[in-house]
Formats: structure tokens, sequence, C-alpha cells
């Protein structure tokens, strides 16, 4: 474009002087009636080959092995486009389907392969024309999710999307879609855990209650198989470890923080076990063994353990100021450790004995730190 910032609005012109038509596709319109600034902006192309595209946007990145998807900067933000296609399921698994992205597939043939119906839903970039053949506006009004057709199991992973949807939205699911969902099991336990920790990630990145992902999971008796561990929790301690998980959510966005409390519901071998099935984030792996730890030291205060816990929190994966907040929303009714960080802070009055040496100074320092901790606690 001459070094000037390609529009929307001059790119759909593009290609429809070229005989497609370029549509607004899945969240961001869906972000659009929620009244939400969507993050990122898909576009899907009907009516149009490849070769021909790549002749009017030879800056577009293509990439993708099953179908082509291009990224093109427009409006100055780096956007993906992808061609209008229909899947059919040849064989089992997330690679067996049948893709087909011909010129002729409509945008209506390229909404009904998404998975519930507020992510199909198209806008024409040119007109504004709202393209909704399953009703999904009218779900959004009512915060439902609801498959948008029976080919929902064809891609097991869907149920693990509807549950990250529902934690994100704070949507209630469609009765018939939470069956089509419990479907997926046989399907699902070949799924790689890879593609299992990416739906985590996102929802502990984005969700406003956490929790409830592992619960839809639970419903459709999908948890056993996706996260074992958090499945063999007694019914009292799955409820309690959920709404520690939506407590710690609504005070940070961190996912390492989101993680954290599962600490408190898992022993360090069940979280090894986890980590040795899903490699988990290291970040979120200590963070969460630390508060654990943490916790079980501090369950009977004393100056020594408050010392000890301090001390061990400044050398780990999780600050003092990290473990106050987690304490403080899963209400542990552990005394804030910040204040007591910063009580251990020796005057400059205080000098270490010059005849000490190596583990002796922190051994003097450590007793200091009891006996200011002392007449605090």
């Amino acid at each position: 474009m001459n070094g000037t910032i390609l529009t929307e609005r001059s790119f759909a012109e593009i290609i429809a002087a070229n005989g497609g038509r370029v549509f607004r596709v899945g969240g961001c319109v869906r972000d659009q009636f929620m009244g939400v600034i969507p993050k990122d902006i898909d576009f899907s192309i009907v009516g149009m080959v490849k070769k021909n595209f790549k002749e009017l946007f030879p800056d577009a990145e293509e990439y993708g092995k099953s179908f082509p998807v291009f990224r093109l900067s427009i409006d100055g933000v780096k956007c993906e486009l992808a061609f209008a296609r229909t899947e059919r399921k040849v064989s089992s698994g997330y690679k067996g389907f049948k893709i087909s992205s011909k010129p002729k597939i409509t945008i209506e043939e390229d909404l009904f392969r998404r998975d519930t119906t507020v992510n199909s839903i198209a806008m024409d970039c040119l007109t504004g024309e709202i393209i909704d053949p399953f009703k999904g506006v009218q779900d959004i009004n009512n915060k439902i999710l609801r498959a948008t057709s029976q080919h929902f199991v064809d891609d097991p992973m869907r149920a693990l999307r509807l549950a990250g949807q529902s934690a994100r939205l704070g949507f209630e699911i469609d009765a018939g879609t939470l069956v089509l969902a419990s479907g997926v099991a046989t399907e699902l336990v070949d799924e790689p855990t890879e593609r299992i920790l990416i739906e985590l990630t996102k929802v502990l990145a984005e969700a406003q209650r956490p929790g409830t992902f592992f619960k839809v999971l639970a419903e459709t008796k999908l948890l056993q198989i996706t996260f074992r561990e958090i499945a063999d929790l007694s019914a009292a301690n799955f409820e309690t470890g959920m709404a520690r998980l939506d407590s710690v959510a609504k005070l940070t966005g961190k996912t390492k923080l989101r993680f954290a409390p599962l600490g408190l519901l898992l022993d360090k071998e069940s979280i090894s076990r986890w980590n040795q099935v899903m490699t988990l984030p290291s970040d979120w792996f200590y963070s969460a063994i630390a508060v654990g730890n943490t916790t079980s030291l501090l369950k009977t205060l004393s100056p020594e353990k408050v010392v000890a816990a301090i001390n061990g929190l400044r050398r780990g994966p999780l600050s003092v100021e990290e473990f106050d907040l987690i304490a403080q929303g899963v209400g542990l009714g552990i005394p804030a450790l910040v204040p007591l960080k910063a009580a251990m802070t020796l005057s400059s009055e205080v000098v270490v004995p010059k005849m000490l040496t190596g583990k002796d100074i922190g051994e003097w320092l450590r007793q200091k730190h009891v006996e200011t901790l002392s007449k605090l606690l």
C-alpha cells in the first residue's frame, strides 16, 4: 500500500473489487454485541482463491498446515484472515477432518462449522450487515451457550472451549449442549495434553470465574480425563478450591497467582504427578508448591515460623506481596506478612559481629529477626 496504512474498509473494498467479500467473524463480533472492545479481530474471506489474494496483498504472512491462514496489518494491527471453509469429520482426533476452502463456500457454511452460536455470527465489513443464521445474538442477550450444530462433537476440544467460554463470559450452558459435550470422552482421552494446557492457560488469563471451567468439566464427566488430580478431590474440597480460584481471580490477572491456590488443595506429590502428565509452566508449579508449604508452616504462628516463611518466599518464585494477596483472596486468616517483612529490616545501628563468617552470619541475622518479631506477634 505504498507505506500507507491499510484500513479495514479499504481492505474490504479491494476484496470486493475482485469479486469477494470480507466479514468480521467469531469472538470479535460476539464482543461487539456484549459491549466489549475485542482484543483481536478475525476476518473470513468469501469468493476468492488464495493465488488472487496473495497477488493483491503480497505482504500477507501465510501459515497453517491444514488450510491457508494469513496475518496482515489492518488499521495498524496484525489481524488473522482465513478463507471461508467447511469441515467434514473423516476419522478420529483433531486431525481427522477433511477441509475445503473453495470460493463457492458461503459465509453461512463457514459459520456452521463453528462451536457455539455466540461465535457463529458474522458482520459484513462494507455494509455492516449482520449474518446470524443460528440466532447467536439472541443467545448473547440471554447469556446462553448453545452448540451451533450436532457437529459440535466432531472435535472433542470443543467441550473444553465450551467450559472456557462459560468461565470467561459468565454464560450458562444449554442442557442439550452439555449432553453433547459429555459425549466426547472417548476421543478426548487421545488429545495431546498440550492442547488441554492451552485451554487452561486461556481460562487462567481471561476468565472472570476460572472455577467454572473445572465445574463444567466435572458436570460433563470430563474432569477425570483432563485434570485427574482435581477430579480426585472430595466434593467439599472441590467446591472450596473452585471458590478460592474465583476469589483470587477477582484480585489479579496473573496466571501463576490464579493457579497457585491449588497448592492449598493438592500436596506436592499430586501437583508433581500433574506436572509429569502435562508439563505446567514452571512459575505455576513452583508458586502452587510455595503456597502450600508456606501455609502449612504458618498453621501455628510463632516468630520463628514467620521468619522462616518470609525467608522462604524471598528465595522462591512467589514474593511476600503475592503470597499476601493469595492469603487475602482465599481468607486464610494469616497476618499479612509484608509489614512483618518490613519490621525485619534491621536499623543501621545494628552491626554484625566481626568474628562471624558464612552461615553464622545468617543464623545471627535470623535470631535478630526472631527477636524483632517476638515483640510484634
